[in-house]
């Protein structure tokens, strides 16, 4: 179940219409509460933030303003006023303050914008959405800057088979029953055929999976994020879930970073699962 979400903002337009996303799909599953957190010593080299304080701004005149943004959100969204929420201020980095509100309260998911960027800025800059992910604090569903809530009707898993436990599926199943979603496992490779060990794997998630009504797809193909985009246009996908393991991340599943790649230029949500990490008391 999903009972807690997590929204990090910094006020733009990317982090509004993630958040307009968030509460939407909240008003669809039934969602306890939603924190909306904004974490305000962020370095501009670090972030991708638009807001940015000058040096001799004193602490309480920047929370002052930070309040200020805070009380506009009703007005930019106004179906907040039909969800219990929570507005969090922490001065820290976001990393910090988001894996602090996680280890505190029981969040279930995080929903964060992204923006696309290329060439240099892909590489230097890089996103915060990749960082947290990356960190694996808790399950984290990317809403690109363009994207808007349409339901979800077909949800693709695209997994290497591997370290997919039952427990790591609550989000994906939590949606799924939400909107009686049709579950499309996808699996892409540079071999016409499943070897050994990911032949077996292949056989664990099915049992995983039993509960979860799902069909199997397998292709061939050398560029991953070319396949997955495919596939999404083909079967009308409106929400892509992937499982970055921890050792070898990223590179380990798609191989040179194309899941990096993949969050800053799909068109679609992505939810990235994560083993979840219980509040402490």
């Amino acid at each position: 179940m999903i009972k807690r979400i997590l929204i990090p903002t910094d006020f733009s337009e990317c982090s509004i219409n993630a958040l307009k996303y968030a509460v939407q799909l909240a008003e669809k599953i039934n969602i306890d509460e939603i924190l909306i957190l904004h974490a305000y010593a962020v370095p501009l080299s670090y972030s991708d933030l638009n807001i940015s304080y000058d040096l001799s701004d004193t602490a309480e005149a920047i929370e002052k303003d930070i309040d200020k943004e805070f009380s506009l959100l009703e007005q930019k969204i106004p179906e907040l006023k039909n969800i219990k929420y929570h507005k969090v201020k922490i001065d820290h980095y976001l990393n910090d303050a988001i894996l602090s509100v996680c280890l505190k309260t029981n969040i279930d998911l995080i929903i964060m914008g992204t923006q696309g960027a290329s060439g240099i800025d892909e590489v230097v800059l890089g996103t915060n959405a990749h960082r947290i992910i990356k960190s694996q604090i808790c399950p984290v569903l990317v809403v690109p800057e363009d994207a808007k809530f349409t339901g979800m009707r077909n949800i693709a898993l695209s997994s290497d088979y591997k370290g997919l436990m039952s427990e790591l599926l609550y989000p994906l199943k939590a949606l799924r029953y939400a909107f009686g979603a049709t579950v499309h496992v996808i699996h892409i490779s540079k071999k016409d055929h499943l070897e050994g060990e990911k032949a077996e794997a292949a056989k664990s998630l099915e049992l995983h999976l039993k509960d979860l009504p799902h069909q199997f797809h397998f292709m061939k193909d050398e560029d991953i994020e070319f396949a997955l985009e495919n596939f999404a246009q083909k079967k009308n996908i409106d929400l892509l879930v992937i499982y970055p393991r921890k050792k070898g991340l990223f590179e380990r599943i798609f191989g040179k970073s194309e899941s990096k790649s993949i969050i800053f230029h799909s068109k679609i949500p992505l939810l990235a699962l994560s083993p979840y990490k219980k509040a402490k008391h």
